[in-house]
């Protein structure tokens, strides 16, 4: 029995106390979380019954699971996850969502091909509002539809063949290549680089990156855009360098540059939507209209204008969302990856005079009454090298890193010995699959040679029917080399961004000499599973102009032996 002292003395301690058995229950839950889901995951190892979920990944903390490790390190929580499990899928808890990682490239091919019993539905509907702001109003048309954004439509589609990105953008690299050879032939008074002397440019990636989009996008949307938007070349890349924060789906009170950033070029396309509308009939898109003009640029976009328009659904918010996921979708892998492949091809000399051989015959010459410059190139030659499609294809398995995600929609998904729940989430990592020593143990070098090192000739085999000359092949790399997914879902640009990559190397050495200060940077793992990866610091090269044009239209004012 406490006296009154001893009562006074235990009532003062007793906030104390409390205050103690409260931290030290909340120190408590993460250890106790992470007892309990380790157990689990002991168990999930340990079981052999066919059917059953694969092995959950222990967490700390409750309902978030692993989602804050996710979003905050993404590449070293999947290089753990596959140091931890293998070749064994694996089960994670990312919040109130449970995802499934397949760590074993030879299951890939099968769940990219089967779009009928797993989509990428919900996950696209989600990347359209978070990464491009399409309004919640707006979003019911893409739950809606049905066509996918494969060759050829799903099975009950309402979307006409030519509203379909894919297909739409394999026919416009003819008029890329040619605005990228009229841009680089144009000679700048005002830069360095076009005086014809050895200069230094402090970052590569900018200025190749800058005006290789400007390129684009004239080629795409007429010169309007920007025009009427002097900025709007700086503006992208801002939007394109804030992807790292938008995906981490940060509010915008934590991410202003970054938000702000695409709003200014949703602003941007409204404008030239407006200035378009006002000065070009975009129902004048049939087989008789232009198929290009310097409002619209390609009749494409009047094409899809008219549709949005009709929807009755898409305010001019939205139709800016759209094209801004198009011209994304055309550039923003492109153009880092067009990058990456002269910065490969130019760092080895020996490599750079075999690409020259092969690309001997990419100018067209000119007709007698045409100009010298700019010049115009044989898209079919620079696509058909060998070598130089080796070196697209092994720059996309070095520098492209995405989740291919797939989500079963007609109930459990079965693979193998495993099931993934309805409605889960399933990745594939093209990280994963692109350095999975098993997978490429078939090349012609007998695996021997290091995945985390660039090879040139990686992509390259014997063709014994044409005297053992070597041929360009992905033969044997389901599941290994999938930059771009697979089945139906395949990215519907590649065709596109295949031809600007390969090309930009032709282009680009057509008009200038370049030279690398300090070699092959490193890559922005910021970027890590968003696509291509920027280098992660500056680029700093030693460049010359070969040839140009005048801004009086001079041509052939530099040139070097």
């Amino acid at each position: 029995m406490f006296d009154e002292y001893g009562l006074t003395l235990w009532l003062e301690a007793a906030p104390q106390h409390w205050k103690l058995s409260v931290g030290f229950g909340i120190l408590l839950i993460p250890i106790l979380t992470f007892i309990i889901t380790t157990i689990i995951s002991w168990i999930g190892w340990a079981n052999n019954r066919h059917g059953r979920e694969p092995p959950l990944n222990p967490y700390w903390i409750p309902f978030f699971g692993n989602w804050m490790s996710f979003l905050l390190a993404r590449k070293s929580f999947v290089d753990r996850l596959y140091r931890r499990f293998g070749d064994t899928p694996v089960t994670v808890k990312l919040g109130h969502a449970k995802a499934y990682l397949l760590t074993k490239p030879e299951s890939y091919g099968p769940i990219l091909r089967d779009t009928k019993s797993c989509t990428n539905k919900a996950f696209a509907v989600v990347i359209m509002e978070q990464m491009f702001g399409m309004p919640k109003s707006a979003m019911h048309i893409y739950r809606n539809d049905k066509s996918g954004v494969g060759a050829i439509p799903f099975p009950g589609s309402t979307i006409p063949a030519h509203l379909r990105v894919g297909d739409s953008l394999r026919h416009l690299s003819g008029e890329v290549v040619k605005h990228l050879s009229d841009e680089l032939a144009k000679i700048d008074p005002n830069d360095p680089v076009d005086s014809g002397e050895w200069v230094d440019v402090p970052d590569f990636f900018t200025w190749w990156t800058h005006r290789y989009f400007a390129a684009t996008i004239t080629a795409l949307c007429g010169p309007r855009l920007i025009a009427l938007n002097p900025g709007f070349v700086e503006d992208f890349w801002d939007y394109l360098n804030s992807w790292p924060s938008i995906s981490k789906f940060y509010p915008r009170i934590l991410a202003p540059k970054a938000y702000g950033a695409r709003q200014r070029i949703l602003d941007g396309i409204k404008r030239w939507h407006s200035h378009a509308r006002q000065h070009s009939d975009y129902r004048h898109n049939g087989a008789d209209a232009p198929a290009w003009d310097e409002y619209w640029g390609s009749v494409w976009f009047k094409v899809r204008q008219r549709w949005g328009q009709d929807t009755g659904g898409m305010n001019d918010d939205a139709l800016a969302s759209e094209d801004l996921f198009v011209l994304t979708a055309a550039t923003a892998n492109a153009m880092p990856m067009a990058f990456w492949n002269l910065i490969e091809v130019y760092n080895d000399p020996a490599l750079l005079g075999r690409i020259q051989a092969e690309l001997s015959n990419a100018i067209v010459p000119p007709d007698a009454n045409e100009d010298k410059l700019p010049y115009r190139f044989d898209i079919n030659a620079i696509t058909s090298s060998p070598l130089l499609q080796s070196v697209y294809a092994e720059v996309l398995r070095m520098r492209v890193s995405l989740f291919h995600n797939r989500s079963p929609t007609q109930g459990d998904y079965s693979l193998g010995p495993y099931k993934f729940k309805q409605g889960g989430l399933v990745c594939v990592s093209t990280n994963i699959a692109s350095n999975h020593a098993y997978t490429w143990r078939n090349r012609i070098d007998g695996g021997q040679r290091p995945l985390d090192k660039f090879w040139a000739d990686r992509f390259l085999v014997s063709n014994p029917k044409d005297n053992n000359t070597m041929k360009f092949s992905t033969d044997g790399l389901d599941g290994a080399w999938i930059p771009y997914g697979g089945g139906a879902l395949m990215c519907p640009g590649r065709h596109l961004a295949k031809q600007e990559m390969m090309s930009g190397v032709a282009i680009f050495d057509a008009y200038f000499d370049m030279k690398l200060v300090k070699g092959v940077p490193r890559m922005d793992d910021g970027f890590f599973a968003l696509g291509a990866q920027p280098p992660g610091e500056p680029v700093p090269v030693r460049m010359r102009r070969k040839v140009g044009i005048s801004p009086v239209g001079t041509a052939t004012t530099v040139k070097h032996s």
